[in-house]
């Protein structure tokens, strides 16, 4: 049986927190209706998923804004997907990406706003005003503080998610 590789938490801005901090916010938008069709969940290669919070502003280019509400469009796996005739993600359909952008600025016109003056923000130099453990917090996780930073790790985590996604 293969082990699970040690998760390293030994940096305040590792992929690890990075990771927990995407965990946590995004679970509040997991489950929630797609603000295009309203279906809670669907099939994404041949797999049951359930909806989730889509970035407007691509949250690996722009740590500013990655977790931001107004960042953050609720869509079904199938309008969240590569393949759809209306998706943001299309990898075949410009259409699809013009038909998802219409459909913004038609239905949610101050998030239109909000992302087409904001959409520069992802070719700025990457912000470094707050780390990812601070950004754990901030968004309501707790974390062991013993012993040297480094060691620090979250505690919780599934009951914090649950707390977000109002579980609790």
């Amino acid at each position: 049986m293969r082990r699970r590789a040690k998760t390293n938490y030994s940096t305040p801005d590792s992929p690890a927190w990075r990771d927990k901090c995407d965990d946590l916010f995004l679970s509040q938008y997991r489950g929630k209706p797609c603000e295009y069709c309203g279906k809670t969940e669907g099939y994404e290669n041949g797999q049951k998923q359930s909806s989730c919070g889509h970035h407007l502003i691509f949250k690996g280019r722009c740590r500013e804004h990655r977790y931001n509400p107004r960042n953050i469009v609720v869509l079904c796996p199938v309008h969240h997907s590569h393949w759809s005739e209306f998706s943001p993600h299309s990898m075949t359909n410009t259409l699809a990406q013009a038909q998802f952008a219409a459909w913004l600025e038609a239905e949610k016109p101050e998030q239109f706003k909000w992302w087409t003056m904001h959409q520069d923000d992802q070719n700025k130099p990457f912000s470094k005003s707050w780390t990812y453990r601070d950004m754990y917090e901030r968004l309501g996780g707790k974390i062991k503080k013993e012993g040297p930073m480094k060691d620090w790790k979250p505690i919780n985590h599934a009951a914090a998610v649950r707390r977000i996604k109002g579980q609790e």
